[in-house]
This record gives C-alpha cells, structure tokens and sequence, in this order.
C-alpha cells in the first residue's frame, strides 16, 4: 500500500468556474454554466453545413497562448500540494499533458479554399491563421519540460473523452508499481469549428436539450476548459508528513471503435470493467456512496451506461450524479473534473446533486440524484466511469483513507 496513489491538489479554469472554490459553490446554488452560439449567426452555420447554429460554452480567454492560463494552474496545484516546480524534477516524477494544444479552426481552412489567390490575403485575414506555428501540438511540451525542468517532453495523450482519464490510469500504474512518487496530469481543451462538425456526424447534436440520461438528450454541452490534476505515492506523502487522503485505482478496457455505438456490447463491457475493479478492491455496490458516469447527454453511451449501472445495482441501488448538462462536457477534461467533485464528495462528507434539464430515462431514474441539493453520507468509496468513442473504458475507484 505505499504505493498507493493519493490525489495531492488540483486546479481548474472552466467556463462553469475559474477555480475549485467557485466549482463548488456554483454546484452548491444550482447555477448553469453560460451557452453561447458558436457561429455568429443562423446564416453561417448553415453555410458551414449545419442544419443550425449549435451552442456551446465557451471560456472569456479566446487566444491560441494558453501557457500562462497553464503556468498558473500547474502552479497553483503545486502550491496546494505544499510542493515548488522542483518536485517535478527528476526520474520519479510524470507529467502528462492531455487534450488539443494550438490547432488552426477548419472554418479558417475553409476560407482559404474559397479565397486562395495571394491578393485576397488582406481581404481574407483568416488565411493568415493557418500559419503552421498555430498548429505546433508539441510546443506546449517544449515550453512545460523547458520551465519547470522536466527531464522528458510529457507524452501529448488524445484519446477523445478518456484523454485525461486515461493520463490518470497511466499515473496510478506508475505509481503502483513503484515507476513514480509524482505525477501531473495537464488538459488543454479548446474548441475548433472541425470539433462541432465532429460531434455533429457523430449524432452528439441532434437535440437543443442537453440532460445525461434525458428522455429527450440526443446532444452534449461541448464546454472549453483547463485543468491540472496532481497524484502523490502514499511513501512520498508519508516522508513529508502528510497520512490519509483519497486515494485512486484504476482499470482499462480497450474495445473496437466500431462497436463503440453498439448499446449491448458496450453495456456488457462497462459491466466487465467495473466489476473487476471493484472485486480488485474487495468493494462491495453497497459500499459506494457514488457512482460518477460517463454521462454527457448523448444517446448510445448514456443508454449503454444506464444499462449497465441498472444490471449491476438491481439488487442494491447507488446514486447516480452526472454533471455534464450542468456545467458543460469538457471532452478530453472531464475526467478530472468528475474526480475533483469526486475528492470533495469524499473528503465532505456530501453528494452535490445536479441540476436537471429533463425526465430522466426509466433504466436509472430511481438511482439519478437531481436537484435536492447537498446530501450528506458516511461512505468511504465512490466509482467514476469514463468512455471514449475510440472505444476505451475506464473504472476509477475513489477511497477515503483518512482514519
């Protein structure tokens, strides 16, 4: 158990909340994140090729230079975890960096195909931005390892929605066989129009209504944001005098991307890999104060989620919190954010339950928790679940080690 990986501190920048004081707080009073219209107007987007404008939540910083919103939030987690940039120094140190870095917008591309003579450069500024400095994904690694002394680039993770999640698998292996005392996982998420076509062929837009789980959700709250995520070996918190904490194990699944959009296969699977992490842990459904889901509002996944959480606890009901129709889908982030409202539901004492959008689905109405605000609870454990549409699943049990 030394090798245990504990959540040492986090920090996050989100259009739902700049930080994790105001995540909470925001939870706790029931407020919605702010949607906006991506294309300016109903014109565009349908010139763009979509049946209409979509909505989405976009943060107040729009430059491509995320590195000093970056720089802040590895700092401030460091500081949270009584830690300077010199514990991520050295061979037992990881960090990963996860999500889309700088990439030029397809509607820019586009642009250029409809104004490609050099004269319509002055006329066509969007040309300009498709500059290849603007679409260096491995600058942000250059510039993290360069400032804080890594001794390798962080690997750049994207894996569509288990980005982050995955990162985090990655630290906890590490950490559990004795590789690492600290790892840090970053995620970068910016949206691009080529990001909007994307979920629209992928049938995640198809409804103006966004609830997880919803009767009538057919679509996500695509959500821009930032985050930092730090994990720490039991032994390394132990030599600096910290005990207790929340500490993480995780298991992965890898299905065919194909069948990701098959419901049944992608239930018995869900069912597979949370079952094995559970009896890994010697943790019983009735032992779970949580379950935190994938989630986000679209129809195959959260059908297939709901399946499968439905199966499991027949017998034995657990809450169910999913947060996406509230505070937006932050693609490849969400993971870490579910496990920051994960860590203070274990470390309080208290499910915040979620606002609703809409009915929810017979399958999991009975175990989805909507709109009763705080619940206090006494459980030690709780269970995240992340899916990607390249066909990973991901199981993450939560335990409160504190005496």
């Amino acid at each position: 158990m030394d090798n245990a990986a504990i959540i040492a501190s986090y920090s996050l920048h989100l259009p739902f909340a700049e930080n994790y004081s105001e995540l909470i707080n925001n939870l706790r009073a029931g407020k919605r994140v702010n949607e906006t219209y991506w294309f300016a107007s109903e014109e565009v987007a349908l010139k763009c090729g979509f049946k209409a404008n979509k909505r989405v939540a976009k943060l107040e910083q729009r430059d491509d230079s995320p590195l000093a919103l970056l720089y802040r939030l590895i700092d401030d987690a460091l500081a949270r975890a009584n830690l300077d940039k010199s514990a991520l120094t050295g061979e037992r140190a990881r960090v990963y960096l996860t999500g889309l870095g700088p990439r030029v917008d397809g509607i820019d591309y586009k642009s250029f195909y409809d104004h490609n003579d050099v004269e319509d450069l002055k006329c066509s500024p969007s040309i300009s931005r498709l500059h290849a400095k603007n679409m260096s994904q491995d600058e942000l690694s250059y510039n993290i390892a360069h400032k804080y002394g890594l001794n390798y680039l962080p690997p750049n993770l994207h894996c569509t929605s288990n980005s982050s999640l995955t990162a985090v698998h990655l630290g906890c292996q590490a950490i559990d066989n004795d590789g690492a005392d600290l790892v840090c996982v970053i995620n970068c998420s910016k949206i691009k129009t080529q990001d909007i076509w994307f979920l629209e062929n992928q049938s995640m837009l198809d409804s103006e209504s966004v609830q997880p789980f919803g009767q009538n959700s057919r679509s996500v709250l695509f959500s821009e944001g930032f985050s930092v995520i730090l994990l720490e070996s039991k032994k390394h918190r132990q030599a600096r005098g910290l005990n207790g904490g929340v500490r993480l194990k995780s298991a992965y699944a890898q299905i065919s991307a194909s069948r990701s959009n098959d419901s049944a296969w992608l239930s018995s699977n869900i069912i597979k890999v949370i079952s094995k992490i559970l009896d890994e842990e010697n943790i019983g459904l009735g032992d779970l104060c949580a379950i935190i889901p994938h989630g986000n509002g679209s129809l195959n996944s959260d059908k297939a989620e709901a399946k499968a959480i439905a199966m499991l606890s027949d017998k034995q009901p657990v809450p169910v919190l999913a947060y996406k129709g509230q505070l937006g889908y932050t693609t490849t982030g969400s993971g870490i954010v579910d496990l920051i409202i994960g860590e203070h539901s274990l470390r309080q004492g208290e499910l915040l339950t979620p606002v609703s959008n809409d009915d929810i689905i017979e399958e999991i109405a009975s175990q989805l928790l909507t709109d009763i605000g705080a619940i206090k609870h006494e459980k030690k454990h709780l269970l995240k679940t992340g899916l990607g549409v390249d066909g990973s699943i991901i199981g993450v049990v939560m335990s409160d080690t504190r005496v």
